[in-house]
């Protein structure tokens, strides 16, 4: 089962990719399963397990250059857009958006 960190950093991940014209060709489970597989690997949690092939219908290997186009986009994101920062910067959400996003992979 998903922690609530795991859950608000995926949602923090997620809303993220809303701005981004260069991910509008992904499919929104693709987008959704990377920011699991994201998630789980800033929270130390296994990257990908069977439960998660099974419901989301992904591979790994599927799913990691979606994760790689969406840190990428991450990084590359004007400081203009802020909105989705400043949401998730609240202890509501958690405060995740001070989180370091690992991208080891």
């Amino acid at each position: 089962h998903a922690d609530k960190k795991i859950v608000q950093l995926s949602c923090y991940i997620l809303d993220g990719t809303l701005q981004s014209f260069a991910l509008l060709h992904y499919l929104p489970s693709q987008l959704a399963a990377a920011a699991v597989f994201i998630s789980r690997r800033t929270v130390g949690r296994n990257s990908w397990s069977p439960t998660l092939l099974k419901y989301a219908n992904y591979c790994e290997e599927e799913i990691i250059p979606v994760a790689r186009a969406i840190l990428a986009e991450k990084n590359a994101s004007s400081t203009e857009l802020r909105a989705v920062s400043k949401k998730y910067s609240s202890a509501r959400y958690g405060s995740v958006a001070d989180t370091v996003l690992h991208c080891d992979f």
